[in-house]
């Protein structure tokens, strides 16, 4: 397990600023919930009973063609935090991945083997902003 988190996402959204959070101070993730079209990721840090980092997603953009849905949004956030967490034994730095917000499209099967043709790329959504609070 790498010693920091690495969140591509400052306090502010569209600062530009990553946010490392030191993993070995990360008492669990309390929860991963979707609301008004917002993915939020809250961490527990134990320092205090209350300091804690909240880190947004924009909602997903893929209706019934694109796959991903605020109901998969949620398992996917998930597991990019989960990866994150395990991610990188003894290394420094893990970095949260971007979950996916619209699914790749293949062509449609004519029953053919070989090469599948995709008709709409995947697309990653991009965390927002990584709060903490102490």
């Amino acid at each position: 397990m790498a010693q920091f988190l690495k969140v591509n996402a400052g306090p502010v959204a569209g600062d530009g600023i990553d946010t490392l959070i030191a993993i070995d101070k990360i008492a669990g993730v309390q929860s991963v919930v979707n609301a008004a079209n917002v993915t939020t990721i809250i961490i527990r840090m134990t320092s205090s009973a209350t300091s804690l980092y909240t880190i947004a997603v924009p909602g997903v953009t893929g209706g019934a063609g694109g796959g991903a849905t605020s109901a998969t949004r949620q398992g996917d956030a998930t597991d990019a935090i989960n990866a994150a967490l395990t991610a990188n034994p003894g290394g420094v730095v893990s970095t949260l991945g971007a979950v996916p917000a619209l699914l790749q499209i293949p062509a449609s099967q004519s029953g053919g083997t070989g090469r599948q043709p995709i008709t709409t790329a995947a697309t990653f959504a991009q965390y927002t902003t990584c709060i903490y609070t102490p």
